[in-house]
C-alpha cells in the first residue's frame, strides 16, 4: 500500500493507495485518527476484508479537518484513475461544504486541481503500465 499526507486549506488528507484485505489494520488506524464512528469502521472492515478489485472510500471528518481516501488494488490502468478521481470528488465536496465553496466556481476547482498536483506522481505510476511496478 502506497501511503501519503497531504496537508491543503488547513484541512488533512491521509490517502492510502492501492490496499488489500491485509492493509486493514494502517486503514484502521487512519479512521481511528479521524475519529470515524463504529459505524464507518464497521462497513469499511466488511470491505476491505472482502479483497474485491476496484474498491474505496473516503469519509471526513469536517470537525477535526481530516480526509481518509483509500483506494484498493484495481483491475486495470483506466480502472484506477477511476477510483481516484470518484474518491478525489468526495474530498473535494466535503472540503468545498465546509469553507463555503461555490461548486460551480474557480475556487473549488482549483482544489481539485492542487489535491490531484499533489498525488500526480502515485496516479503515473498506479495507472501507467509502464511505470508500474506490480507483477
Amino acid at each position: 500500500m502506497i501511503t501519503r499526507e497531504v496537508h491543503i486549506r488547513r484541512w488533512t488528507v491521509v490517502f492510502l493507495f492501492s490496499f488489500d484485505a491485509n492493509d486493514m489494520e494502517r486503514i484502521y488506524e487512519a479512521l481511528v485518527w479521524a475519529e470515524a464512528p463504529d459505524s464507518v469502521v464497521s462497513q469499511v472492515s466488511e470491505n476491505v476484508s472482502a479483497g474485491y478489485l476496484n474498491e474505496g472510500f473516503c469519509y471526513s471528518n469536517p470537525r477535526l479537518r481530516r480526509t481518509v481516501y483509500a483506494i484498493g488494488k484495481a483491475s486495470s490502468g483506466p480502472q484506477v484513475l477511476d477510483s481516484i478521481v470518484h474518491e478525489i470528488i468526495h474530498i473535494i465536496q466535503h472540503i468545498g461544504e465546509e469553507d463555503g465553496m461555490d461548486p460551480y466556481g474557480e475556487e473549488i476547482a482549483y482544489l481539485g486541481g492542487n489535491l490531484s498536483r499533489e498525488i500526480s506522481d502515485i496516479v503515473c505510476e498506479l495507472s501507467c503500465p509502464h511505470c508500474s511496478q506490480e507483477d
